[in-house]
């Protein structure tokens, strides 16, 4: 008597359907991850990016201001802080002003056919301050607060004229 046993074929061809939908699913999630770590990545560089324009336009800005306060004839300050006032050393009128509702330091020059130029952007405060004796004023603090994101960063600075300095102590 012969036992006969069914015979399993040892070689298969192919991946079942299952095998195919499973593998597709977790391909999908690992792409997925992979673009939502780029866009997480380059949003951050971007962010990055703006608040060191930012920062380095009002660097620039706090050195001219503090350039042109030592260079001079006078200066004045307003009432709010947020005006300076100068008569600079080329004989033009300078007006330093901060917008609070543009966010923006500007420069107003005396001549109607320019425009108001933008120095820093993306300033959160920026105020003038000053020191006087003998009704001159002796030093003028300036400082500007950059604000991006979850970035912030408070320059700081001051200057003396010195065209109003009394050199005889």
């Amino acid at each position: 008597m012969r036992i006969v046993t069914p015979t399993i074929k040892k070689s298969r061809r192919g991946l079942s359907l299952a095998e195919v939908m499973i593998s597709l699913a977790i391909s999908a999630m690992l792409l997925t991850a992979v673009a939502a770590a780029f866009t997480a990545s380059s949003d951050a560089i971007e962010q990055n990016d703006e608040f060191f324009r930012a920062s380095q336009a009002a660097r620039v800005s706090m050195n001219q201001i503090l350039t042109e306060i030592r260079r001079c004839e006078s200066v004045v300050v307003t009432s709010t802080a947020t005006d300076l006032s100068m008569n600079a050393h080329d004989g033009k009128l300078r007006d330093y002003v901060y917008d609070k509702a543009a966010k923006k330091l500007q420069l107003v020059t005396s001549n109607p056919l320019a425009p108001n130029y933008t120095l820093a952007s993306n300033c959160s405060d920026a105020s003038f301050a000053y020191d006087s004796k003998g009704g001159k004023i002796v030093r003028v603090s300036v400082t500007v607060v950059v604000h991006v994101g979850k970035n912030t960063i408070r320059l700081t600075g001051s200057a003396a004229p010195r065209k109003a300095q009394d050199w005889n102590l």
